[in-house]
């Protein structure tokens, strides 16, 4: 979990993001910026599109910990390719450096793994991991209410982005700007495009979690409810149920 909150500082301080703003008011930063829409405000842009991907980076690296966590508690020769998937994105994620961000591949690797793992059998789970279960549980339902906050933006951001890309693209004095923005429209763009799938993909792993509890007498929480796309706020929430 400290690599998770080590991401996403890093990418707020990369964002250009004043210290008293890591920790309070990023939501209201990222809508402002979105509802301009029209990709007039540049800098705006590049900063509410970095602060969605270390929002999905967050939520992302949750999902995928939550997901090894629950294939601990199936027989490892079922699950070994299912496995393989999310250890790929976890290797992709051990080379990120202070300044990267979530990308393509990785992103891809999420989604393979959490729509594989929606087809295994949960009567295949193996009695006696009460514990992997629940904690399995609540991280996961925090990554999928911050997909699903993120799924209702991305495609605004897409829009806007597009237009910023269009208003700088004339312009050979703002190269350096053109080509980081590419880069943010980009991984927004592939996050628009996959986050849905994982959406679905984690409600169904989610609802086996869910049986699987049910059968054996497990007790299950419910997370914190994220009702906004701010990081700093994910990112508390992720500490919160790390601790407990």
């Amino acid at each position: 979990m400290k690599k998770i909150l080590g991401t996403a500082l890093g990418l707020c301080l990369l964002a250009g993001v004043p210290a008293h703003a890591q920790f309070g008011g990023l939501g209201g930063l990222i809508g402002g910026a979105l509802k301009g829409g029209g990709g007039g405000d540049v800098d705006g842009v590049i900063t509410s599109g970095t602060r969605i991907i270390v929002f999905e980076t967050i939520a992302m690296d949750l999902a995928v910990a939550s997901a090894l966590q629950m294939l601990d508690a199936f027989p490892a020769e079922k699950v070994e390719e299912i496995r393989g998937k999310f250890l790929t994105f976890n290797e992709i994620k051990a080379k990120r450096g202070p300044d990267d961000q979530l990308d393509a591949t990785a992103i891809q690797c999420g989604t393979d793994g959490f729509s594989a793992m929606a087809k295994l059998n949960p009567e295949d789970y193996q009695k006696g991991n009460d514990k992997v279960i629940r904690s399995a549980y609540m991280k996961m339902g925090l990554a999928l209410g911050a997909d699903a906050v993120a799924a209702t933006q991305l495609p605004t951001f897409v829009t806007s982005g597009a237009k910023a890309v269009s208003s700088l693209a004339s312009n050979p004095l703002q190269l350096t700007k053109l080509g980081k923005l590419r880069t943010i429209v980009g991984t927004v763009g592939v996050l628009a495009k996959a986050v849905p799938t994982q959406i679905g993909a984690i409600r169904t792993v989610r609802g086996m979690a869910k049986s699987i509890a049910d059968a054996q007498g497990i007790k299950l929480g419910e997370p914190a409810a994220i009702t906004t796309l701010d990081p700093v706020v994910l990112a508390a929430d992720v500490k919160t149920e790390a601790a407990d």
